[in-house]
């Protein structure tokens, strides 16, 4: 365990060291034979010198990655690029619950020596001059060190900005105020609308699918948390959809229709009238997502469909509280997520 948190402080500093292409053949053969000895099957695209160490930029498994070296050929750590569909699920549940307002830079795999293998994700607060932040995960997604801000401080922040009204006045001043203005509209958990404009493979596989004749609305973009971005449209019979792409790989990852009211999934109505029993409620969006045909998760298959369903009711004061669940192609429930996906994830 010490190993292991001591290659992980090592990260950030070895990202950010200056490093020099060389020349295999100026790469000594104790490192060129360390290398052989870690990997099987490899091929070296390009190899790095940085101040006492040597880095592969290679290809094993079929996977892009690094491999880094002491200059005296010891092999130090590898590090795999993963898309954030690729890592435990408790690694992005956890991000979610506890960082409105931040999004994921990048996630990685990482391999050493001693077998203390983990996941490594990189956040940063939404807006200029924000400073990233790392996060160690064990492989089974639970979070062993962060250099992130104080979960607790990022939701109390991110709601005093959300909701200003909400916290400039105590409870007793406000029973003694009378006023004749007009009562605010609810307070949406929403977070601020960023412009956001998609790279241009990206723009070009949406056009090539969905052919602008073939659409009465949109696309509007979007980006969301982790790796995401999503266009917003809508057919010429009026039906809307959510088409979401990876940005480092600017492939399509899955496609979610918009159900309409009458097309609700029966098994999950049910489970949200037993859930909300006696209380009031109201379906804001339920949303059918399918993986393209060409997308694999972790095991190497085609991910099935699930739904996804937000539910508000009003809470206290001018708020409305939002309910975000996932469930099944059975539509039986499968989690909760704390945080909208994106801004128009209620809209």
């Amino acid at each position: 365990m010490k190993r292991f948190l001591l290659v992980a402080l090592m990260c950030l500093p070895l990202l950010a060291t200056a490093q020099t292409k060389v020349k295999e053949t100026d790469v000594p053969k104790s490192v060129l034979l360390s290398l052989e000895k870690t990997y099987e099957s490899y091929k070296v695209k390009t190899w790095y010198q940085a101040p006492g160490q040597y880095i592969a930029e290679f290809v094993t498994d079929g996977q892009n990655g690094r491999c880094y070296f002491t200059a005296n050929g010891d092999w130090q750590y590898s590090s795999f690029p993963v898309a954030l569909e690729e890592c435990p699920t408790m690694m992005n549940t956890y991000f979610v619950n506890n960082y409105p307002g931040y999004r994921i830079k990048s996630t990685e795999y990482v391999e050493e020596m001693s077998g203390d293998n983990y996941y490594r994700m990189i956040i940063v607060k939404k807006g200029l001059g924000s400073t990233d932040c790392e996060m160690i995960f064990d492989t089974r997604g639970k979070l062993q060190r962060s250099t992130a801000p104080d979960p607790d401080v990022v939701k109390k922040d991110y709601y005093t900005h959300s909701n200003p009204e909400d916290v400039s006045s105590d409870e007793e001043t406000s029973k003694t105020k009378k006023s004749n203005k007009k009562r605010s509209k609810p307070v949406e958990d929403v977070p601020e609308i960023e412009a956001f404009e998609p790279s241009q493979a990206i723009a070009a596989n949406f056009a090539k699918r969905y052919p602008a004749t073939r659409l009465s609305a949109g696309p509007d973009w979007y980006e969301r948390s982790g790796d995401e971005c999503v266009a917003y449209y809508a057919n010429n019979q009026k039906n809307k959809f959510e088409a979401v792409y990876s940005m480092s790989e600017e492939k399509l990852i899955k496609t979610g229709k918009v159900l309409a009211k009458d097309r609700y999934t029966s098994a999950i109505i049910k489970y949200l009238n037993e859930k909300f029993k006696g209380e009031k409620y109201r379906v804001e969006k339920m949303v059918v997502y399918e993986y393209d045909a060409k997308f694999r998760g972790p095991d190497g298959k085609k991910p099935k469909p699930y739904t996804y369903v937000v539910v508000s009711q009003k809470a206290s004061g001018h708020t409305l509280k939002y309910t975000r669940m996932e469930f099944d192609n059975t539509g039986k429930f499968t989690g909760l997520l704390a945080q909208p996906l994106d801004p128009r994830d209620v809209q």
